[in-house]
């Protein structure tokens, strides 16, 4: 009996790895680039396919640029940055998640894919209804929020409390459950990280064909677009 269950869950486990499907591609890696599969890092180069729960790690001056495969949505993780990546498919369409654990992502939503699109950090959760913004995680905790596109609403998870903060203002929400907002100062992003995001806008205009071979070692193609 042993035998059988130990053989039924070594196929169910081997079916999941086996249907497994990318989420998202790393656009451009530069610097100290970490990609952490399975708690394994990962021999990468640009272009290289992401999975549900990969988590990319930065170091001191480098940056990671990472698109989603149904061209919703692309990220641009700043120095010294942990974040990991899901998605779930839904209606043909990507729910995509960002999980910043510590340091600095912009991201850049495209406007014409369908799909939800969210930041969670470990206090705050970022939904985006709107197109570009940055998160960062301070010394204290507090998860920031500066808008530079469109809108975000900003929900604690604690509290539940939430404001829709706009372009031009910066959201503060903190681990004693409030979400405060203003008007974002000179200085709150740095001219060399606004270079990035400007960088990352123009990447994430391109589209690349990718090929990969399923199980049953058949050739597929996925095309990402902006």
């Amino acid at each position: 009996m042993k035998k059988i269950f130990l053989i039924l869950f070594i196929l169910v486990t081997l079916s999941c790895i086996f249907a497994a499907e990318p989420i998202a591609y790393l656009m451009q890696g530069r610097g100290n680039v970490q990609i952490i599969r399975d708690e394994k890092v990962v021999k990468f180069k640009n272009g290289e396919l992401l999975y549900n729960n990969d988590e990319i790690k930065t170091g001191g001056e480098s940056f990671a640029a990472i698109k989603y495969v149904d061209g919703g949505a692309a990220i641009k993780v700043f120095p010294n940055s942990v974040i990991r990546i899901s998605a779930v498919k839904y209606n043909k369409q990507l729910n995509k998640n960002t999980i910043l654990q510590s340091g600095n992502v912009y991201s850049k939503i495209s406007t014409k894919i369908k799909g939800a699109y969210q930041v969670e950090t470990p206090t705050t959760v970022a939904s985006v209804k709107g197109t570009g913004f940055v998160t960062k995680i301070d010394e204290d905790k507090k998860t920031i929020i500066i808008v530079l596109e469109g809108e975000v609403l900003v929900q604690n998870k604690d509290s539940g409390q939430s404001k829709s903060v706009q372009p031009g203002s910066t959201s503060v929400s903190d681990t004693d459950g409030n979400v405060s907002s203003g008007d974002t100062q000179p200085g709150e992003i740095s001219e060399a990280d606004m270079k990035e995001i400007e960088s990352i806008n123009k990447e994430s205009e391109m589209t690349i064909k990718v090929q990969i071979t399923d199980d049953n070692g058949n050739i597929k193609y996925i095309e990402i677009t902006r």
